[in-house]
């Protein structure tokens, strides 16, 4: 059997060294590179399609916009025409990791994605500069004597230089992945404009008055020392407590009437105790109440061995179907009586903890369960959210003796347990109070409760606790006077606005999500005690700090000093308070003091929408009387932003707006980057990689040089939508795919570049082939349009690469490659070929755009402006081409795959190998006339020497391999290969010339033609 070679790329360009007629063949040229060049893809290319293209657009739009007098016609054209991706801000803290690259190429992808649509884009990138993670960083580089010294000015100070060092050198990096933008023009938290706008935010929910200042538990970093939201919060599932069994005794009054209402009676030594369940025995010594539910059933209980003489104190009080959970045997208990829990309203109890004597009441409440515990609550007022909303129903004492460090406050604790909870091994001269988190004061407290009689029972626990997301630290829930955003209005209008048609959802899973976070919010938190951040304008009575002077007026008085003499001076102490107070203040200033608590930095991230109202305000001079539906049109980033940025920036924009009208019309989430093994990137278990080892490679982790190109692509390619992984065999396979795109491009190009005058052929013109090769390409086009309109960019690229792969490369490409280089430059078949490729270029360019946008514009460089303008024509939109299917012209699918069919059969019928322009292929067939392709056809996919076609029954006088195919209309063909029996070509090497030596028809005109020229 025969072995084919294919055509030219094995046969005539391996000779071309010693060819004779070399220099008359039209061999592909071009200037665009092989591989891409990093630095010229830095100080060149990424200016050209990113910086440069952004300021123009946008200049323009704005142009046009301010052109339009009406605001009505004005607000049509912006919407019509823009769009607007919010970028939500990074933290201006440390070098950027991969996340950031998947974040910015993600929302750079859309944006080019809508310009190449026809829309303008404003996307203005942002950062968030103030909080505690940048203040705990400057506050290291001080001793421990020097912390007790240094003024919030400075603290500032350091940390204002520290946030736009970082900013400077972020900004760099994300320079480098060709992002969309003017980063010339950011929004930076700490700038005053910024500042200015989200106090005026604060002021008007002042005004609307949802701001208030409350004494109330606050989730609390022990570590950080600072309150925290609950948005700050993640939980650990693995956390261990250590749970307790704790007996609270009825009072004798209360006991008496216990049983009065029971209709019993009892020994004199006996006692009667509420058994309450806690995992957090620290907060024993704040207990103001316990708690029951009066629609449940409870059982006065005793152990077994001491049911028929009740003279010991384990007379115990259980909700009745939690008693199982108590005892671990039936046989370990007696049920003396079973009653309503409303027998327990009207009663009190005593805490032998505090030896104060005092009696407690039981209360009813509707959060008490019986999913666990004993259907009895501890409840501590200062410690729990529950227990503060009960407590201040009731008129509780909000007692929380824990100070900002988690330390109990020996001062406020009974004189008769200060002496337990002192730490012995402090060094410090006044007493401390012992950490309420270490074991060895859970393990103090539980033996003084066993020595009291008050311990039933203890055990340790595994279970979900929340944790501080910076320090990785448990919190502590801790009452303190904090400043709260009342979000019960808020939150209903916010998640109405998150409806079916308010919001979409990409992916949509996303909503539920955002929901239950909004959902279970009553209160924001808003308050932090730290210096580095906004501050909250508040003025508290020197003599007595829990009152307060803060007003309407006050809050606008302090905006415009702030305006006038900048933020820091709020927090100079040298600076009097008269200053900060309106003139009917000025009798009473001395008796004040400035707050330092600053705002939550969500706060400060989730006031950024008003970077988008002050364009449309102050760029394009729209009346904010004709403010769009949505502010803008999408937020993209990481899924832990539906607890954080996603949330406090509908929650702040809601608050002023209160209408149901979120800020943005669609927000998108994409997963985290986990290492080849599925493990989640740590600095700590060294498995990071960063944008930089992608860009630049890195050998020590097998990563190759793949540059901005394969640092986009690998964003591109990967499903978003859940953790990402990367590593040395994932960024082999961009490098892979990177290669084939750009070798590809380099032949297109290649192939147009001597044509000075190459003119585009009209499509109708085109011969059906090339007809159907673009109509293929249509095909791709629209697909990959709707795949970017669905966010699918993976498929796209899987698209896009089995396009390349199948139907260009393996097939497109190698029949064309004969006309290319031997047919002569104004042969129409060969400007048919060109003007498919030309096509075949703009469509990868477009499609391409979003995700490569440094290879297309190093495409577009060096593509000739002649072809161009001599063609009238730039790059094909996303309407493709207007194809004809009148099927006498149309190269059909079917016709396609059969002629494919032959060319697989080839390779099992020629042996022993020769090259394919050696070779004649015999077509036989019963019905010549039924044939769907030409003999050209054939002779450019089969790459042989020449094509004959005769009747099967010459064929059959032929001994030579031969296969069949039978078509759908019953026509048989046969196909049969021989060896040619003309001579070769001493220029195209095909074996198509009738004299030896001598070239064949079509080289002769070619070098004819190049003569005569």
């Amino acid at each position: 059997m025969l072995r084919l070679y294919p055509l030219f790329t094995k046969t005539i360009l391996r000779n071309l060294s010693k060819h004779a007629y070399q220099k008359t063949l039209n061999l592909p040229k071009s200037k665009f590179p092989s591989h891409s060049n990093l630095q010229r893809t830095i100080n060149e290319l990424i200016p050209q399609c990113s910086q440069e293209q952004y300021k123009t657009q946008l200049s323009e739009f704005i142009d046009k916009v301010n052109q339009i007098d009406n605001d009505q016609d004005k607000l049509a054209f912006i919407k019509k025409n823009l769009f607007i991706l919010h970028d939500g801000p990074p933290y201006a803290n440390g070098d950027l990791h991969l996340g950031h690259a998947v974040n910015k190429i993600l929302k750079d992808i859309i944006i080019r994605y809508q310009k190449s649509t026809g829309k303008y884009i404003f996307y203005k990138p942002g950062w968030d500069c103030h909080g505690l993670p940048i203040e705990l960083k400057v506050l290291k580089n001080f001793s421990k004597d020097e912390l007790q010294n240094v003024s919030p000015l400075k603290i500032r100070s350091l940390a204002k230089k520290h946030a736009l060092k970082t900013i400077k050198d972020q900004k760099r990096q994300f320079e480098q992945f060709g992002i969309f933008t003017d980063w010339d023009d950011p929004y930076i938290t700490l700038n005053k404009d910024y500042e200015l706008n989200q106090l005026r935010i604060f002021h008007k929910m002042f005004k609307l008055g949802l701001i208030k200042r409350q004494n109330k538990p606050v989730f609390w970093g022990t570590e950080t020392k600072t309150a925290l939201a609950e948005s700050e919060l993640e939980y650990n599932k693995e956390h261990k407590s250590t749970s307790a069994y704790v007996q609270f005794p009825l009072s004798r009054k209360s006991q008496t009437l216990f049983l009065e209402k029971l209709g019993m009676t009892v020994g004199s030594m006996n006692s009667i105790d509420c058994l309450i369940w806690t995992t957090t025995p620290w907060t024993l010594f704040s207990n103001k109440a316990i708690c029951f539910n009066k629609h449940f059933e409870y059982s006065l209980v005793t152990s077994s061995k001491s049911a028929e003489n009740y003279n010991k104190p384990d007379l115990l009080i259980i909700e009745t179907n939690l008693i199982s959970q108590v005892y671990k045997q039936k046989e370990d208990y007696t049920i003396l009586k079973t009653f309503s829990g409303e027998i327990l309203e009207n009663l009190h109890y005593t805490n032998p903890l505090l030896s104060n004597n005092l009696e407690y009441p039981l209360l009813h409440a509707d959060h008490v369960t019986k999913e666990a515990g004993t259907g009895l609550v501890h409840t501590a007022p200062g410690h729990g959210a529950d227990d503060y909303l009960l407590g201040i129903q009731n008129n509780l004492i909000i007692y929380s003796p824990i100070d900002h460090e988690g330390r109990y406050k020996l001062s406020e604790l009974p004189d008769n347990v200060q002496q337990l909870l002192s730490d012995n091994e402090s060094s410090s001269p006044i007493p401390v109070g012992r950490s309420v988190l270490d074991p060895r004061t859970t393990k103090l407290i539980l033996n003084k409760l066993d020595e009291l009689e008050m311990l039933f029972g203890c055990k340790e626990l595994v279970h979900s606790y929340p944790y501080d997301w910076r320090s990785k630290k448990p919190v502590i829930l801790r009452a303190t006077p904090q400043w709260f955003l009342n979000l019960n209005k808020v939150k209903t209008l916010a998640m109405e606005s998150l409806d079916k048609k308010g919001v979409e959802f990409f992916p949509e899973r996303g909503k539920t999500r955002l929901l239950s976070f909004i959902k279970n919010r009553n209160e924001w938190c808003i308050s932090r005690q730290r210096v580095w951040g906004v501050p909250i304008p508040a003025f508290y009575k020197i003599s007595n700090p829990d009152e307060l002077l803060m007003t309407e007026e006050i809050i606008e008085h302090v905006i415009k000093t702030i305006e006038s003499n900048g933020i820091d001076r709020w927090f100079n102490e040298s600076v009097p308070t008269e200053e900060w107070l309106p003139e009917k203040y000025q009798n009473i200033a001395n008796e004040y003091k400035r707050g330092f608590d600053t705002m939550d930095v969500w706060f400060d991230s989730g006031s950024s929408w008003k970077v988008i109202e002050d364009f449309y305000k102050n760029t394009l001079k729209l009346n904010p009387a004709y403010r769009p539906k949505h502010l803008f049109d999408l937020c993209l980033e990481g899924s832990d932003q539906h607890r954080g940025w996603f949330q406090s920036l509908l929650l702040t924009n809601i608050a002023m707006t209160m209408k149901k009208v979120a800020p943005y019309s669609e927000v998108i989430t994409h997963g985290f980057t986990l290492d080849e093994n599925g493990i989640k990137m740590s600095k700590s278990i060294g498995n990071t990689i960063s944008p930089k080892d992608v860009i630049e490679g890195n050998a020590k982790i097998d990563i190759l040089p793949l540059g901005v190109d394969g640092l986009r692509y690998f964003v591109a390619y990967s499903n978003f939508t859940t953790d990402i992984t990367i590593g040395p065999n994932v960024m082999k396979h961009v490098a892979e795919a990177l290669k084939k795109i750009r070798i590809s491009f380099k032949f297109m190009q290649g192939n147009l570049e001597k044509s000075e005058d190459f003119k585009l052929i009209p499509i109708d013109d085109l011969r059906p082939i090339d007809k159907f090769v673009l109509s293929n390409l249509n095909e791709l086009l629209v697909n990959t349009k709707q795949l970017y309109e669905e966010y699918n960019f993976s498929k796209i690229l899987t698209l896009l690469q089995h396009h390349l792969t199948n139907e260009l490369s393996a097939v497109y490409f190698d029949i064309s490659k004969d006309s290319l280089y031997s047919d002569s430059m104004t042969s129409k078949k060969r400007q048919s070929i060109q003007t498919v490729l030309f096509s075949i270029l703009q469509v990868y360019c477009n499609i391409l755009y979003p995700i490569l946008p440094t290879l297309v514009q190093e495409v577009r460089n060096n593509i000739r402006k002649e072809w161009i303008n001599n063609n009238n024509t730039a790059f094909i939109p996303w309407e493709g081409f207007q194809l004809s299917h009148n099927n006498s012209t149309h190269f059909q699918e079917k016709e396609m795959q059969i002629l494919k069919k032959f060319q697989e059969l080839m390779g099992s019928m020629t042996d022993p190998p020769i090259d394919s322009t050696q070779v004649c292929a015999i077509l036989s067939t019963n019905n010549p006339k039924e044939l769907p392709f030409t003999l050209e056809e054939i002779s450019d996919l089969l790459q042989v020497a020449e094509v004959r076609i005769c009747s099967s029954e010459i064929a059959s006088m032929h001994d030579v391999p031969h296969s069949k195919i039978l078509l759908n209309n019953g026509t048989e063909l046969q196909l049969s290969l021989t060896k040619s029996s003309l001579h070769k070509c001493p220029r195209c090497w095909k074996q198509s010339s009738n004299e030896a030596d001598t070239l064949c028809h079509r080289c002769k005109e070619a070098v004819n033609e190049q003569g005569n020229t």
